[in-house]
């Protein structure tokens, strides 16, 4: 595959990631209007959830397109084992993020969504090391602005795991919210809850941004 082609995959799992996510915020800022009919806002709701279903995919599959990029691009050296387990990682990670975010609120999606924490977890702990050894001793060896990208995008994986921890309550407010009608204690808690997610959903985009900014001025970290 030409490396024009892997850019072109690159962008636009960037633009889908962001532009989707920006759409699910939305829904999820008006699901918090008490004034709207409560059919309404579980319709908002559900159709936000429908929608995360594409920021979830270009953020997990963002990782081994981006090493192919590198890799076509003389950037990195990753051989056809380590993409392959790479691709089967991704695989793991978004079946696992799926189902966790498919079942929210049940006992099962419970154990699913501990599962894709941890995975999460690691895989965001073990991408940040591998950037900043990158940037303090240049072991695995790439550009300082690629490891920096490296760096971020690892710290990505964590706030994700905040945005699913803190939306969390959703999924019992809503049900109460459905079989009970509003209030002003359940409606205190739909707020803080959407509001206090906003917080790491904006270090995602920030963090996103940021990535990409370095990425096209390949700003450089050495002096």
């Amino acid at each position: 595959m030409s490396y024009e082609i892997i850019k072109f995959a690159h962008v636009l799992l960037l633009v889908f990631w962001l532009g989707t996510d920006v759409g699910v915020l939305v829904l999820a800022r008006k699901f918090r209007d008490a004034s709207l009919a409560v059919e309404t806002r579980l319709t908002l709701l559900h159709l936000a959830m429908v929608i995360d279903t594409l920021p979830r995919i270009c953020f997990i599959v963002m990782l081994p397109v981006g090493v192919h990029l590198a890799n076509a691009g003389g950037l990195l050296r990753v051989g056809a084992p380590g993409m392959v387990g790479l691709w089967l990682l991704a695989a793991i990670l978004l079946t696992v993020n799926m189902s966790a975010a498919k079942h929210i609120g049940a006992p099962l999606g419970a154990r699913l969504q501990r599962l894709n924490w941890a995975g999460l977890g690691i895989a965001g702990v073990v991408i940040t090391g591998t950037g900043c050894a990158a940037l303090l001793n240049g072991t695995p060896a790439m550009a300082s602005w690629l490891a920096a990208k490296v760096v971020i995008y690892g710290l990505v994986y964590l706030f994700a795991i905040g945005i699913d921890w803190m939306f969390l309550p959703v999924g019992r407010l809503t049900g109460e919210l459905a079989e009970k009608g509003s209030s002003e204690e359940l409606e205190a808690g739909i707020t803080r809850t959407v509001d206090r997610t906003m917080w790491a959903v904006l270090a995602v985009y920030a963090s996103t941004l940021a990535a990409a900014y370095i990425c096209i001025t390949k700003f450089s970290f050495y002096t």
